[in-house]
């Protein structure tokens, strides 16, 4: 199949110039400016807005139509919404990934199988068998220093992508990886197979995978960067399987913590509550060691707990027994915190920060710096290692990226727009690495279209905290104006609540009194705003007068007019308190507030 025959039986509107295809929609980043140009027989492409380039088994593999066996056809997936728009990383580089050399792999394998020790200790301690030392290649390095370590490679597709390294007994339990290496899923090739499996089974590591192959469950996958992490990629790669039964650790630690339980409750969040089950496992034991304790057995009882997983409990949806149970069992504790805004006054305003599942509502009059407010509280998560995306609906992302950039460095815009390189070096080394996510929508969005991709958003990057900007943007019916407010607000709680992620949602007021400090019952076209957000955070700035010394007018020149930079933070009366005030300071010149008191 040519790659014309394969645009053309996806049926994406596009258009030919000379030899080459320009689609009017990219398949990777939503823009809908005819940026994306192909090669119609070879299928060479390259998008010229998001620099994403391959080959047409590059965009198969992206539509989910190449299945790694030749199969060159094509799926019912529709195009990427376009009125859904595109989520992006923010500051994100281009990754270059170690190359291994196979063969000191081949030879730590080779080691280990004429090793006596080591090798009883994997089959005869661990449980492992033979058949499954030799698929996965497993190995024994000796260090410089004469430690004993076992090497487990990592494949995809017969090529060696990375090797994580466990150390042997008498030696303190570690593990080392190669650095530079990209991080995949231990036996991902059972998902290019040409039959996905229906049901797959994921292991918090690699022993626990290697260990449930040994014992006949060859459609297992095995994490390889520790409970609390999980790929976006990884995340992709499991998209066709129709079920997905978790076997993390049941690791309870001395302070009451879970680790394993609450990575895997994190993985079914971004995976889908719908189609992920979870293994219990005897309290403190993980896949290795239940086959361990039971002498080679325990083969029926592992099937039991299989049958018996169940779907992890859905955000808002408990028994009443459950409900009872997690109520006395928080008798006394202090309130687990939410996510903070950086701003400590408005935090303690809303009794700990920003909870999984809370619609925030924040609105004020035009220019006094809502969206800039909005995502100094995204950056301040993002630095902090707290996964959260901007989506913009009104402002491009080269000028979003500029507040980022003067926020972070405390530059005036001025001085950026002349010679601001490095600032912006600065910023990209700051941002290294930083989980922070902008979104944007080339053409007119629709709600439907906007909540299907911020759910997917939610699922890839485990986003722990989005802001939209704004919600009258995306509702503007000329009849129906107050019915689709409500609508979509709806919408945005349900999101929240569903995938269990603090929103903040901008809204607009009505127009209202010059000096007037709007309240709850000003905001725009609809009284459900308030009434179904868990928190309505009001900002007010004082109109300032005319550089002539009289009241500032509409019909002056913008020079002359200006707001006061001390800044009424007011939180409403909310569901879980009495709200209250606090007072911050903005920074006009470089787009940024501070407390007021911690002002420069």
């Amino acid at each position: 199949m040519t790659a014309i025959d394969y645009i053309r039986n996806k049926g994406f509107d596009h258009k030919m110039q000379k030899n080459q295809i320009v689609l009017r929609t990219c398949p990777f980043c939503g823009d809908t400016g005819n940026h994306f140009f192909m090669d119609q027989t070879e299928g060479i492409f390259f998008c010229h807005k998001c620099n994403e380039q391959g080959n047409l088994i590059t965009l198969q593999k992206h539509l989910g139509d190449y299945r790694g066996d030749g199969y060159h056809g094509y799926s019912s997936r529709p195009a990427p919404p376009q009125s859904g728009g595109c989520v992006k990383p923010a500051f994100s580089t281009p990754k270059k990934f170690t190359i291994l050399d196979e063969q000191e792999t081949i030879a730590f394998h080779d080691r280990l199988l004429t090793d006596q020790a080591a090798l009883r200790y994997v089959t005869d301690t661990r449980g492992i068998s033979m058949e499954a030392v030799k698929h996965f290649k497993i190995g024994l390095k000796i260090a410089r220093d004469g430690g004993r370590w076992l090497a487990i490679p990592h494949y995809t597709g017969g090529k060696l992508i990375n090797v994580k390294y466990r150390s042997l007994p008498p030696a303190k339990k570690a593990f080392r990886r190669i650095e530079g290496c990209k991080s995949i899923m231990l036996n991902t090739d059972i998902l290019d197979a040409t039959e996905v499996p229906d049901t797959v089974f994921l292991c918090e590591g690699e022993p626990d995978a290697i260990t449930l192959w040994s014992k006949g469950i060859r459609n297992v996958i095995g994490t390889t960067t520790g409970a609390g992490s999980f790929d976006p990629e990884w995340v992709d790669r499991l998209k066709d399987v129709k079920k997905i039964i978790i076997c993390y650790d049941n690791d309870k630690k001395a302070d009451g913590t879970n680790p394993g339980q609450i990575g895997s409750r994190e993985v079914a969040r971004r995976l889908g509550y719908d189609r992920c089950f979870n293994v219990l496992l005897p309290e403190g034991q993980d896949i290795n060691d239940f086959f361990q304790t039971r002498n080679g057995g325990g083969h029926d009882e592992f099937s039991r707990m299989v049958d018996e997983a169940r779907r992890f409990d859905v955000a808002g949806v408990m028994s009443f027994q459950e409900c009872l149970d997690t109520w006395e069992a928080g008798l006394g504790k202090i309130e687990t915190k939410g996510l903070m805004t950086g701003f400590s006054g408005l935090d303690k305003l809303m009794a700990g920060g920003m909870k999984p599942g809370e619609l925030l509502v924040l609105g004020a009059p035009p220019k006094i710096g809502k969206s800039t407010f909005a995502l100094q509280i995204v950056t301040y998560n993002a630095l902090r290692g707290n996964p959260a995306l901007f989506f913009c609906l009104e402002m491009p992302m080269q000028e979003v990226t500029e507040k980022i950039v003067q926020c972070h460095t405390h530059t005036d815009s001025k001085k950026l727009q002349i010679d601001g390189k490095s600032e912006i070096e600065r910023t990209k080394i700051d941002f290294r690495g930083t989980p922070l996510y902008l979104g944007y929508c080339h053409q007119k969005p629709d709600i439907e279209g906007i909540i299907e991709t911020l759910k997917a958003a939610i699922r890839r990057y485990g986003l722990k905290l989005l802001v939209f900007d704004h919600l009258h943007y995306l509702c503007r019916s000329v009849t129906h104006q107050t019915q689709e407010i409500s609508l979509a607000v709806q919408a945005f709680k349900f999101l929240a609540t569903e995938l269990e992620t603090p929103i903040i949602l901008i809204a607009q007021p009505r127009k209202i009194q010059e000096g007037k400090i709007m309240g709850a019952m000003d905001l725009k076209d609809s009284s459900s705003i308030y009434s179904d957000c868990d928190h309505l955070i009001i900002l007010h700035r004082d109109r300032m007068t005319g550089l002539n010394g009289g009241d500032v007018t509409e019909d002056m020149e913008t020079q002359e007019r200006s707001f006061s930079p001390v800044t009424l933070c007011r939180v409403e009366a909310s569901r879980y308190g009495a709200g209250g005030e606090t007072l911050l300071y903005y920074h006009g010149e470089y787009s940024r507030f501070d407390a007021l008191g911690g002002r420069p």
